[in-house]
C-alpha cells in the first residue's frame, strides 16, 4: 500500500491587531478543511511568527496549492467582514503555481450572515471562483455567482436603495461602451473595490476602468491588489487625485472629471435623463447647471473654490446627448421652481420634435435641493427669460 504524504498547512501566525491565529484555527476546525479539501485528516502545520493579511492558511498537498480565508467569526461591521478576502484572493492569483485553488471557510458566529449585503459579496467571491467549504453547514441557502457584469450592476444598485449608506463604489458605462468602476478607497472600500473589479473582469469582455477617487491620504488602492489588475489586459487604472482634477479643469473647459460623475452618481444615483427617462448609459451625460466656463471666468472666486463649484454634484443633471445638447444651447432652460421651458421663437417642426422626445418637463424634487436651485439662478442670470414659454 502507497502512503500518501501529508497535507502541509503554512499559516502565518499573527494578527494584525494583536492575538495568534493558532488560537483561532484549532485542531477540529484544520482537520475539517483538510478533509474537505483533500479527503483526509492527516496534515502537518507550520505557524509562522509574521502577520497574516486575508485572514489566510496555505494548504500543499500533492502538488497543489489551496489558499483558505477564514471569515470573521466576531462580525463587527458589515465591510470588515470581507475586508480581508481580497488579500487572500490577490495572493492566490499571484501565485506561480498553476495546480492552485482559492477557498472560503465560515467561522461559527452569532451574527447575521446572510443579509442582501452578505449574499451579494458571497456571489462576487463565487464569480471569481472561490469553493465555499462548509456553505451547507453554515447558509441556509445555495449561493451562486454571477452570470454577466450587468446581473453584478443590478445586485449592487438594489442594495444601494435598500441601504443609502452603501455608497463605496459605483458601477457604470462611458460613451464609448467601457466599464466604468468609481471606487473609494477609505477602510474596507478599497478592499470591496478590487473583489468588484475581479468581479466584472470574469464576467465580460468589455474594457474596464477604475476610478481611484482620492479621500484624505488615500489616493490607492493596496499595492498588490493594483499590481495585478494593472497586469490584465483591458484594465486600466486612472488615479482620480485633486491635483489630477485642477490640471483638468485648468486646460479644459468639458471637464471630464471622475469625481463630478462619482458626485452626480452619488446624489442622483445611475444614469437616467431628468428630461425623458433614457437609461442607456452610454447615452448619458453629467451636464453642468453653471457652465465650467462660466466658473473658470468668476474673477471672485479662488482655483479651490472654482474647481468645488466644477466637481459638485449639485451643480449637474444626468442628460442623454440630445438633451444636453438642447439645454447646453439653451433651447431649453430649467426654472427654479424645476419646470422646463423652451425657446419660443423655434419653428413648429423643431417645437414638435422637442415635444416628441420631452416626456418630463417638471424635475422633481430629489434634484431641486438648494444648492441646485442657486446654480440654476446663477445660470439663468444671463438667460432673457422673455423669450421662452412652458414646455408643455
Amino acid at each position: 500500500m502507497i502512503k500518501m504524504a501529508k497535507a502541509q498547512f503554512v499559516i502565518k501566525d499573527r494578527f494584525q491587531k494583536g492575538g495568534r491565529y493558532q488560537d483561532l484555527l484549532t485542531t477540529s476546525i484544520l482537520t475539517d478543511v483538510c478533509e474537505k479539501i483533500t479527503g483526509q485528516s492527516d496534515y502537518e502545520v507550520e505557524f509562522l511568527d509574521e502577520v497574516n493579511k486575508g485572514r489566510q492558511a496555505k494548504l500543499i498537498f500533492n502538488n497543489s496549492v489551496t489558499y483558505i480565508s477564514f471569515s470573521e467569526n466576531k462580525v463587527t461591521s458589515r465591510n470588515s467582514s470581507f475586508q480581508s478576502f481580497p488579500s487572500a484572493l490577490i495572493n492566490y492569483c499571484n501565485e506561480a503555481n498553476k495546480n492552485k485553488n482559492i477557498c472560503y471557510y465560515i467561522l461559527p458566529t452569532q451574527a447575521n450572515i446572510e443579509t442582501d449585503y452578505f449574499i451579494f459579496m458571497y456571489r462576487l467571491m463565487k464569480t471569481v471562483g472561490t469553493k465555499f467549504l462548509n456553505e451547507s453547514e453554515r447558509l441556509s441557502i445555495q449561493v451562486e455567482p454571477f452570470s454577466s457584469f450587468e446581473d453584478i450592476i443590478l445586485h449592487k444598485n438594489k442594495i444601494r436603495k435598500r441601504n443609502s449608506g452603501n455608497n463605496s463604489s459605483y458601477i457604470t458605462k462611458s460613451s464609448n461602451n467601457t466599464i466604468q468602476v468609481f471606487g473609494k478607497l477609505y477602510g474596507a472600500n478599497k478592499y470591496e473595490t478590487s473583489l468588484l473589479c475581479l468581479a466584472l473582469y470574469y464576467t465580460s469582455n468589455l474594457d474596464i476602468e477604475l476610478f481611484e477617487i482620492e479621500e484624505g491620504n488615500l489616493k490607492k488602492l493596496p499595492q498588490s491588489a493594483r499590481d495585478y489588475l494593472l497586469s490584465l489586459d483591458r484594465f486600466k487604472i486612472i488615479n482620480a487625485t485633486i491635483t489630477m482634477e485642477e490640471t483638468e479643469f485648468q486646460t479644459n473647459d468639458s471637464l471630464r472629471s471622475p469625481r463630478y460623475i462619482y458626485n452626480l452618481l452619488e446624489r442622483l444615483g445611475d444614469k437616467k435623463c431628468a428630461f425623458c427617462n433614457c437609461d442607456i448609459p452610454q447615452l448619458i451625460d453629467g451636464a453642468h447647471i453653471l457652465p465650467v466656463a462660466e466658473i473658470k471666468d468668476d474673477s471672485n472666486l479662488n482655483l479651490d473654490e472654482k474647481l468645488k463649484k466644477a466637481i459638485d454634484g449639485n451643480n449637474g443633471i444626468w442628460l442623454c446627448k440630445n438633451h444636453h445638447k438642447l439645454l447646453d444651447s439653451n433651447i431649453l432652460k430649467i426654472n427654479s421652481d424645476g419646470k422646463l421651458k423652451i425657446k419660443s421663437d423655434l419653428d413648429e417642426t423643431s417645437r414638435d420634435y422637442i415635444d416628441n422626445i420631452t416626456s418630463i418637463n417638471q424635475l422633481s424634487e430629489e434634484i431641486l435641493t438648494s444648492k441646485f436651485i442657486e446654480y440654476i439662478g446663477k445660470r439663468n442670470e444671463h438667460i432673457q427669460c422673455s423669450q421662452y414659454n412652458i414646455l408643455a
